[in-house]
């Protein structure tokens, strides 16, 4: 079996072993209209989770990119796409991380945490914003 046929083992094996940002390729259309099928994301391991982030959960032994959401006292992961229903997740699940920005084809990069001039801390924004 190819390293591609499991790719949960191919995740432990690179991605999360590591505490630096690392990039992965959305397949699907799950996430879309915001992220596109075949974009290139990054996932920032120490970024903390929130409510609305987008994220790279490990949970019932499957990763999910998804959207966490926080209703009426549940954790959910949420598509953007309508079409899929919500996770409801248990305590039982583990941040992979955060995504912080994507690349698309022919368009700019797209942040989803940038840093407020103000009173330097780091924002975020569910559209994404060029840097």
């Amino acid at each position: 079996m190819s390293a591609l046929d499991n790719p949960k083992a191919l995740f432990q094996s690179t991605c999360s072993t590591n505490s630096e940002p690392y990039a992965l390729q959305n397949i699907g259309n799950m996430m879309s209209p915001e992220f596109s099928e075949n974009s290139i994301i990054i996932v920032d391991p120490g970024m903390p989770i929130h409510n609305k982030a987008y994220v790279i959960i490990d949970f019932n032994d499957e990763l999910y990119f998804r959207q966490f959401v926080i209703e009426n006292n549940k954790q959910l992961l949420r598509c953007l796409n309508s079409s899929y229903d919500d996770i409801e997740l248990n305590n039982d699940f583990e941040v992979r991380g955060c995504i912080t920005q994507q690349k698309q084809r022919k368009q700019k990069s797209l942040h989803y945490y940038l840093l407020d001039k103000d009173n330097g801390e780091m924002k975020f924004s569910v559209k994404g914003k060029e840097k």
